[in-house]
């Protein structure tokens, strides 16, 4: 396990800690940053994906199935804990958001493939694009929450350019219609660009961090994301009579930690983005020891 931890850990540790210094030093701020990932590069990243993926249709249904499942499973467990430990709005979202919110893209995808070769990394490019249209939306549904309006909450993903970009690009799929060059290159380069803005991102938001509010809270997502989120995936996975390198690839990708996509929406609709943050920051650092464990049962 030590080449994931070079490999994948550590990259992302130091580009989050470039971006934190470089913020810190040129004191820049992380509103306008997180914006674009917000309304330019995340929906690039989107479009882009469906757009060009090519895995067959009842694979991606089980796929996409087993990861409603466990976001499912994750939103009711961190509603009960909400509600038991009298969470406000604002607290509420940030918590939902963490705790339905796995890392599939810049650790699922190189864990995947070094835990299970090319078969796993094709999973996880499908999950990891599914992924990316379920916290683009229903992930923005629960981060609205925080102002406290339910009818807002439903109606929020719709007015971000991210749900219409999944739209376009499943339509480009779908019919066959290759992309023209001008927007294929420009959404690829785009694409490209999302995970590394975010990390800097993430950088940024370490400077707003202080103290250990929300200790017990702290804990018990990372426990939910890091523990309890394999278990409700392999569930789902045997459900679906998935077996070996599917099913261990679905169950490693849910047991990853924190998004960091959820800094970009706690930040935007203030659903306790310093808590977000630390969760995020916590839940990778836990995962070294977690994922060792996962991988050596499932594999």
């Amino acid at each position: 396990m030590l080449d994931v931890f070079l490999d994948v850990v550590l990259p992302v540790a130091i580009c989050v800690l470039l971006g934190a210094a470089i913020g810190r030093w040129r004191g820049v701020t992380v509103a306008p940053l997180s914006a674009l990932v917000f309304y330019l590069f995340a929906p690039a990243l989107v479009f882009h994906a469906l757009a060009t993926t090519d895995l067959p249709a009842d694979v991606s249904f089980k796929i996409v199935a087993v990861l409603l499942a466990s976001f499912v499973a994750m939103l009711v467990v961190a509603v009960a804990w909400s509600l038991l430990r009298r969470h406000d709005p604002s607290m509420r979202a940030g918590f939902g958001l963490a705790a339905t919110s796995p890392n599939l893209g810049n650790m699922g995808l190189p864990v995947a493939q070094f835990a299970f070769g090319d078969i796993g990394l094709q999973i996880a490019v499908m999950n990891f694009v599914a992924g990316s249209v379920l916290t683009t939306s229903a992930g923005i549904a629960i981060a609205s929450t925080a102002g406290g309006d339910a009818s807002q909450a439903l109606r929020a993903p719709f007015r971000y350019p991210s749900m219409y970009a999944a739209a376009a690009g499943v339509a480009f799929n779908v019919l066959g219609v290759d992309l023209p060059t001008a927007l294929e290159a420009s959404s690829e380069t785009l694409a490209g660009a999302t995970i590394p803005v975010m990390l800097v991102v993430l950088g940024l938001q370490l400077q707003t961090l202080h103290g250990t509010d929300h200790l017990v809270d702290l804990v018990a997502v990372n426990i939910q994301r890091l523990v309890v989120a394999p278990g409700a995936a392999w569930l789902a996975a045997t459900a679906l009579n998935l077996q070996g390198v599917e099913r261990g690839t679905l169950v490693v990708l849910a047991a990853m930690p924190a998004a960091v996509m959820t800094t970009i929406l706690a930040t935007e609709f203030r659903a306790q983005p310093g808590f977000v943050t630390r969760v995020v920051v916590s839940s990778t650092l836990a995962s070294i020891v977690t994922l060792t464990v996962l991988l050596a049962l499932v594999k």
